[in-house]
């Protein structure tokens, strides 16, 4: 009997992607809720994700050589990744640093996975609930930047505008929102619907655009035993060896 299927998701990022909230005393990572979305829409498939997010830290900085960690070149193929979720760039825009700089080193980061044959889903940048406009001029150019990148295997998940700040209601800010940047549990959880979506849906369309598998042709006398057959298999006076056209395919 074949095994289940199983699917490896690894969800890479900074202090958006570990669920932190209430100052750090908190952790609640939308990847719960991801695996959740997952294993309801693929109750047959054995699903385990990953998260890797780092409070504080940069694409710029600690992207890549984290990264590199998840994915070394001695690692087996049962223990890599199928799909690397990656949400970076808050803190890199917090720094003042360019959108364009902060795109360039996501190239990179993504291109870790890809290479190692793991789908790449990029969460463009979330709104925050500060009002800046040179930061979110900074932000549109690098959530641009993400959404019109093109590579195999690499897809994108416009999180700004599934989970807009300033568009929603006061009682939703604070429901969903912990401070200016960071989300409460049900924000993590929100996140970890909408990115469950945009996955599930991604998947679907894979599998029914996959080739159909191909059927083995049946053969008069495949599946009918001879009595040549029987008889002590060690014995060199009894019995037949039978060949099957099945057992030539």
């Amino acid at each position: 009997m074949a095994g289940r299927q199983k699917l490896r998701i690894l969800c890479f990022g900074d202090s958006l992607t570990a669920g932190y909230t209430q100052m750090g005393s908190v952790y609640h990572p939308y990847e719960e809720t991801l695996q959740q979305m997952l294993e309801m829409a693929f109750p047959d498939v054995d699903i385990e994700t990953v998260e890797d997010g780092k409070p504080g830290d940069t694409v710029k900085h600690g992207f890549l050589p984290r990264i590199l960690k998840n994915f070394p070149f001695k690692k087996q193929d049962d223990e890599s990744y199928d799909w690397t979720i990656v949400l970076g760039g808050t803190n890199d825009l917090a720094y003042n640093i360019k959108p364009e700089d902060i795109f360039e080193k996501l190239k990179q980061v993504w291109e870790v996975p890809l290479r190692r044959k793991s789908k790449v889903l990029a969460l463009t940048v979330p709104e925050a609930g500060v009002f800046r406009e040179q930061l979110n001029t900074r932000r549109t150019t690098l959530n641009d930047l993400i959404k019109g990148y093109k590579r195999e295997g690499f897809h994108v998940f416009d999180l700004h505008t599934a989970v807009p700040f300033f568009a929603m209601s006061t009682k939703d800010q604070e429901r969903y929102w912990d401070d200016n940047v960071h989300f409460t549990s049900d924000g993590y959880d929100l996140i970890g619907n909408k990115v469950g979506i945009s996955l599930v849906s991604i998947l679907a369309k894979e599998k029914a655009n996959a080739p159909p598998a191909k059927k083995r042709r049946v053969f008069r006398d495949d599946d009918k035993s001879f009595e040549e057959e029987v008889g002590d298999p060690t014995a060199i006076d009894q019995g037949y060896i039978v060949v099957r056209r099945k057992d030539l395919d």
